[in-house]
């Protein structure tokens, strides 16, 4: 799971993909149902095109027939997204997510698998530095260099 986890973070899909049953089914909470591998590839592809996303395993239980795992993964807004699924985001905004996601196991890959969102955290972007200084800041720097 944790090479699993690895390679979808590299954004290696061809790694990633192999865990997937052929007929692979994510129902993503929220976003709904996507059937199938190339489903899933441009799902993600999309998410990746306008946020870096890092997904943190806190917690993995396994029983040979499925596993559920505590996930946490980080989005960074690496350009403005209106539309995002969990809000609209500003370029450098981060939003982190906990999710709780079961896999079903069909001859040794992930053949079903769905997520329960149950905590978001939001973080706006920091403003540049040098815009935190007030103007009369600025106007003495300029006076004194």
């Amino acid at each position: 799971f944790i090479a699993y986890m690895d390679a979808f973070n590299r954004s290696d899909y061809a790694a990633f993909g192999d865990y997937y049953a052929d007929e692979v089914v994510l129902v993503i909470a929220g976003a709904g149902e996507l059937r199938g591998k190339q489903a899933i590839f441009d799902f993600y592809k999309g998410v990746k095109s306008q946020t870096q996303r890092i997904i943190k395993v806190l917690q993995v239980f396994c029983d040979g027939d499925g596993l559920a795992a505590e996930l946490e993964s980080e989005f960074l807004a690496l350009e403005n997204v209106p539309d995002f699924q969990s809000g609209p985001l500003k370029a450098g905004d981060r939003v982190y997510i906990n999710t709780f996601v079961l896999y079903e196991l069909k001859h040794g890959r992930y053949s079903r698998i769905r997520s329960a969102v149950f905590r978001r955290v939001f973080k706006p972007a920091q403003p540049d530095a040098a815009s935190a200084f007030p103007a009369s800041a600025t106007a003495c720097k300029e006076t004194f260099p």
